[in-house]
């Protein structure tokens, strides 16, 4: 079994706590935490990532405007990126939907459908 590499783009230690949690609870995947832009620029450059996950609010940059830097920094047009945030479905829908990102979950997250997701998007991230 091929092991899935998770991306999150998130500078809160509390829910990086909670996604390692969830993702603890899906065989076959592991976290790698980026707390900054230029952090998840450079993981990106040096890893190969199967789904990104990005919060909206980072302390160099507003994770809206960060996924094309990290398609230019190494991320492929294929791996899913999905929006974490807080604002209400209506706006996280409209940013994902304008800044290039393939969804977003809400915070905050739903554990069970949460994991119901996160295999959506790590089969589409399959070849």
């Amino acid at each position: 079994m091929t092991t899935s590499l998770v991306l999150y783009v998130e500078d809160d230690p509390v829910n990086v706590m909670l996604m390692q949690g969830i993702l603890e609870l899906r065989p076959g995947c592991s976290l790698l935490v980026a707390r900054s832009g230029a952090e998840a620029r450079r993981l990106v450059a040096r890893d190969r990532v199967d789904l990104l996950l990005c919060d909206l609010r980072l302390p160099d940059i507003g994770g809206d405007e960060l996924l094309p830097q990290l398609r230019d920094a190494g991320l492929p047009e294929g791996v899913p990126a999905l929006l974490v945030t807080a604002e209400s479905e209506f706006v996280a829908s409209q940013l994902a939907r304008r800044h290039g990102f393939d969804g977003y979950w809400n915070k905050p997250l739903d554990v069970a459908a949460t994991l119901r997701s996160l295999e959506h998007w790590l089969r589409a991230a399959s070849p």
